[in-house]
């Protein structure tokens, strides 16, 4: 790392270097001095045949802040990237709006400012002065949404986690496209900084992918945050990044990822992952403060700690818990025979991944089905997504939801459980969000 005689943005020490940021050819990104003794993801050697440069970043010695280098004066320095306007947050967006208008739920309160947004950017300055009595008057009132209720056996959500820049993108893309084309919800776990080493934000255009998501793909694609940097702080419960922490630092950690989240897209959720699936009653309490309104973790881990018994969902300490039930990776096998030379983790065949979405649909559940958009590094991965889903679509009484949609809906009374399996006032993207 060569130093340099600037300040750190973050605390004011004059001790900034350079940090070469790489890829290896399995996928794993991290600083280059992160490969002295291989690749921690794949185990394999790692050398110049086989790292991609992909930035070189300001690191402060002090704090370990990172931050996009800055070109010295009198050079031409690398091509621009790509910008964007500097939005405010979701809070200081509605400031101008009346009180009246403004919706109580964090998570309506985010798309709310998501559309201000965007019709001020589509508008200009003529669109941002219309505004208000477009709100006073106008057909975006909700009331004006024809909505209905749908009586469902068993309700669908899907959690794709470890969305995170660089890393496999045209693969995460791929599993996107699966989604889309079905037109079936799903919920994004994005981490905000890799191993504190690739941030959301140092990439535009990933930031700029996501947020295309959003306007393209309104209520079909949840952005929720999945820890800050997803790696395994405490030992707790095997390993966790929030379990196990003091109070305070949890605090920390999350508004730290939660920052970089909301500069990168356009409408956080409501919704918390914790890397490894396990978090404590702390962490809980963190949540409840910041407004969250669902955790979803692994099922394994709250039958233990909650002393739950294959409870879908449940609620405590003012949050709702909604854990993967079925993941699509065979992690057993993965624990018993490791990685194979590709780095990637064996699926469940696709009849045990049938199995239990019928077995849950028998019982009127909410069948949660986590996965990895890196592992789908072949055609006959995503054709087995793509199977299932076309398994779960053969059903006419099945509903898919995210997580959000699930919690909130739960709360407003837009979701309600029946004798008999499931009530959603649809389109419930006019009702939750």
């Amino acid at each position: 790392m060569t130093a340099h005689p600037i300040r750190c943005p973050r605390c004011d020490a004059q001790s900034v270097a350079d940090e070469r940021i790489v890829e290896h050819d399995c996928g794993h990104v991290a600083p280059i001095d992160a490969f002295g003794d291989g690749c921690e993801k794949c185990r394999r050697q790692a050398d110049s045949e086989t790292l991609t440069d992909l930035q070189t970043v300001e690191r402060c010695l002090e704090c370990g802040h990172r931050s996009p280098l800055v070109p010295e004066e009198g050079t031409n320095g690398p091509l621009p990237a790509v910008s964007f306007p500097t939005l405010p947050t979701p809070e200081q967006n509605l400031s101008w709006v009346p009180a009246r208008f403004v919706p109580e739920s964090r998570f309506r309160r985010g798309v709310l400012s998501t559309a201000l947004v965007a019709m001020v950017l589509l508008a200009g300055i003529a669109g941002a002065v219309s505004v208000t009595p477009m709100l006073e008057t106008g057909p975006t009132d909700e009331a004006s949404v024809d909505t209905d209720w749908e009586e469902y056996d068993s309700l669908v959500i899907f959690r794709n986690d470890d969305i995170q820049p660089w890393y496999n993108q045209e693969e995460m893309r791929a599993v996107d496209e699966v989604f889309i084309e079905r037109d079936v919800p799903v919920t994004l776990g994005i981490i905000p900084d890799t191993n504190g080493s690739a941030a959301l934000t140092e990439d535009p255009e990933f930031c700029e992918y996501l947020q295309s998501l959003e306007t393209d793909h309104p209520g079909q694609f949840e952005m929720a945050i999945h820890g800050t940097t997803h790696e395994p702080v405490t030992d707790f419960y095997g390993a966790s990044e929030f379990g196990g922490l003091p109070e305070a630092e949890q605090r920390e950690r999350l508004a730290e990822g939660e920052a970089l989240l909301a500069d990168c897209v356009a409408s956080p959720s409501s919704t918390f992952i914790p890397p490894m699936n396990t978090y404590d009653t702390t962490t809980v309490e963190v949540l409840a403060e910041s407004n969250y309104t669902a955790v979803s973790g692994g099922q394994w881990f709250t039958d233990e700690y909650y002393d739950t018994d294959n409870e879908t969902y449940f609620r405590a300490g003012g949050l709702t818990h909604v854990p993967e039930t079925q993941a699509f990776e065979n992690w057993s096998a993965y624990e018993e025979a490791g990685e194979d030379d590709d780095g990637d983790v064996p699926f469940h065949d696709l009849e045990t991944l049938t199995d239990s979405f019928d077995a849950s649909h028998d019982e009127n559940g909410v069948h949660v089905v986590m996965l990895h958009y890196q592992y789908f590094t072949t055609d006959d991965r995503l054709e087995k997504l793509e199977s299932l889903i076309e398994h779960m679509q053969s059903e006419d009484d099945v509903g898919f939801l995210t997580v959000e949609q699930f919690a909130e809906g739960l709360e407003d009374g837009s979701v309600e459980e029946t004798d008999d399996g499931w009530r959603v006032l649809e389109p419930i993207s006019a009702v939750s969000r």
